[in-house]
């Protein structure tokens, strides 16, 4: 009996833990199916990239954050489709939306070269909703803000392994483009995460139409 009650008193708070979502330990699977799909259920496989557009950042002064990040820096948002099929069976595929962050750096031989600073995908389910998301976002650019009083007020939206959003802070208002592992930073304030790229509000619509036309090129490489 000694024994018995000291084994539950040893487990207890291992299962506590897990019972807790601030202390359990982090999911590392795949956020999106189809990241799973190439890593697991697709050997052969044959992978397609099809280019939507390429959006150009450019320097941008940022509000009076406490901490300015990298995406000062000028660069680009490269939009794409990926197709994933297993090599002699293209019926048995996947699609899903990628988003690549570059930014540019200084280059050894002088002059600045692209640096990949992150990407992320988007299942293409998911993807219709991405593009009603950011057109209400768009709506938001010049409008009273609803958190009035309010030190900074966000809103954004997040799939996959993206986060797309608009932050006012003290009184300025800024776009910004986030990919990578965005469940060990989400709850850091914006500009603390490193993989975060900066544009005007007024840029915004560039994205949603390149969301849109992502929607698009699914639908074509589904045969609709």
């Amino acid at each position: 009996m000694a024994l018995a009650v000291l084994a539950v008193v040893l487990a207890w708070p291992a299962r506590a833990g897990h019972g807790d979502p601030v202390h359990s330990t982090r999911n590392d699977e795949p956020p999106t199916r189809f990241e799973r799909f190439i890593l697991s259920g697709c050997s052969p496989c044959v992978t397609e990239s099809h280019l939507v557009a390429t959006i150009a950042t450019r320097p941008l002064k940022l509000p009076p954050f406490p901490r300015a990040g990298i995406g000062t820096r000028p660069g680009e948002v490269r939009v794409e489709v990926l197709r994933a099929y297993e090599l002699g069976r293209p019926s048995r595929q996947m699609l899903a939306l990628r988003i690549i962050l570059y930014v540019l750096a200084p280059a050894p031989s002088g002059g600045t070269e692209p640096f990949r600073l992150a990407f992320g995908f988007l299942d293409e389910d998911e993807v219709p909703a991405l593009v009603s998301a950011v057109a209400d976002i768009v709506k938001l650019t010049g409008a009273s803000s609803s958190g009035a009083g309010a030190d900074s007020t966000d809103v954004s939206f997040r799939g996959g392994s993206v986060r797309i959003g608009q932050l006012r802070f003290q009184g300025d208002t800024v776009a910004y483009v986030q990919a990578g592992d965005l469940q060990a930073l989400m709850l850091r304030p914006v500009w603390e995460v490193p993989t975060t790229v900066y544009l005007p509000p007024s840029e915004l619509p560039m994205l949603a139409t390149a969301f849109g036309g992502s929607v698009e090129k699914i639908k074509q490489l589904r045969g609709f």
